[in-house]
């Protein structure tokens, strides 16, 4: 029996944990799911069965050892604040892409993004060994594409026109953190994390 290693692998602080993806997050992903998550999304998974297969197909790229999915949770509630994921992993190449990313409205300008954007890109090159890690993003999506570049990734270039998406010809910005970067960001990162307070109210934006 092969033993997937991905799907035992759990990150956390001292406020959020992000745990390994199952079929049964799909109703408690639901619950706290909105439209406006999906506008820049390939896939909408607007309602509860597009949501278990929104989850399924994660697990399944999961079982192909390509994408770790993971739901994101409130350590001091247990409550589930929303999914993100390291996907397009390449071992050969040393490189890989954080993705899939999306928080219930209640979590969103919180400390929630920043903190899971830290543990994933502290698995990703002092676990995993990449050499780098992007992020894509839709050029429309300015909110996301501000909080990409707060958390100290570097804008590479646009991809003009990468496909239709439902009717519009969408550009796509390239985002990276190379190895020789991540100590400087990860310094930043670290202090930004100290000025939080640790009984912040979800509500308050950052």
């Amino acid at each position: 029996m092969v033993v997937n290693l991905y799907e035992s692998i759990t990150l956390e602080n001292e406020r959020i944990r992000l745990i390994p993806m199952q079929p049964g997050h799909a109703r408690e992903l639901h619950e706290i799911n909105h439209e406006s998550i999906w506008s820049y999304m390939l896939f909408q998974a607007t309602n509860e069965d597009l949501m278990q297969e929104w989850v399924k197909s994660a697990i399944e790229l999961r079982n192909q050892l390509t994408d770790i999915p993971f739901v994101v949770v409130l350590k001091t509630t247990d409550e589930v604040l929303g999914s993100t994921r390291i996907q397009h992993i390449d071992y050969e190449r040393q490189s890989c892409e954080i993705g899939a990313s999306w928080f219930g409205t209640r979590a969103q300008r919180t400390f929630v993004n920043s903190d899971s954007k830290f543990l994933l890109l502290e698995y990703c090159f002092e676990v995993l060994n990449m050499m780098r890690v992007q992020i894509r993003a839709d050029e429309r999506n300015i909110r996301s594409n501000r909080a990409i570049e707060r958390i100290g990734f570097t804008k590479e270039g646009i991809i003009r026109k990468e496909r239709n998406l439902r009717g519009v010809a969408r550009n796509i910005i390239i985002y990276s953190i190379i190895d020789d970067e991540w100590p400087e960001v990860k310094k930043n990162l670290l202090i930004k994390q100290q000025s939080y307070m640790m009984d912040l109210p979800m509500e308050t934006v950052s």
